[in-house]
């Protein structure tokens, strides 16, 4: 395996033993709906059952999710396959997109939901692997963007 499909599993790895750590201590000290302040009133734990996408959007999805969460992982498996040597910010972007999506595919796959529990005051519940995907993605916005707009992303 070559060292940027290293950095991607490592990465992707940390992602998704951390959030499955996160849930376990959340549902075995909290019961669902319950919210705990960290941050009053602007941060709290709150323990949410989700069997919708990230952020709690078009519940109900879960084959769908399934679906388009093996597609991701193999498309981030053969690209890697494809491209040996990346940027880090390339290898930084698919190892958070490919830990959150095994998190929250594992989830959907074990028990058919997702828990979330990052509540920021007037936004939905999220979890770890929600966050991962989403920065992942914005990193990847940022990648091509400013590929775009140098022409070099050899940083």
């Amino acid at each position: 395996m070559s060292k940027s499909g290293w950095g991607i599993g490592i990465i992707g790895f940390v992602v998704f033993v951390s959030d499955l750590m996160i849930q376990s201590r959340i549902a075995a000290m909290m019961i669902p709906d319950q919210s705990i302040p960290v941050l009053p009133p602007v941060l709290s734990l709150t323990y949410v059952l989700n069997n919708g996408a990230a952020f709690s959007l078009l519940r109900g999805g879960t084959p769908l999710f399934i679906l388009v969460a093996l597609a991701l992982l193999a498309g981030i498996f053969v690209y890697t396959a494809r491209h040996p040597r990346m940027p880090w910010l390339m290898v930084i972007a698919l190892g958070l997109l490919a830990g959150g999506s095994a998190g929250n595919l594992w989830d959907r796959i074990i028990w058919g939901r997702v828990i979330d529990y990052i509540h920021i005051t007037d936004w939905p519940v999220f979890n770890l692997a929600d966050s991962a995907i989403v920065v992942g993605m914005g990193l990847l916005v940022y990648y091509y963007w400013r590929q775009d707009k140098h022409g070099d992303v050899s940083s």
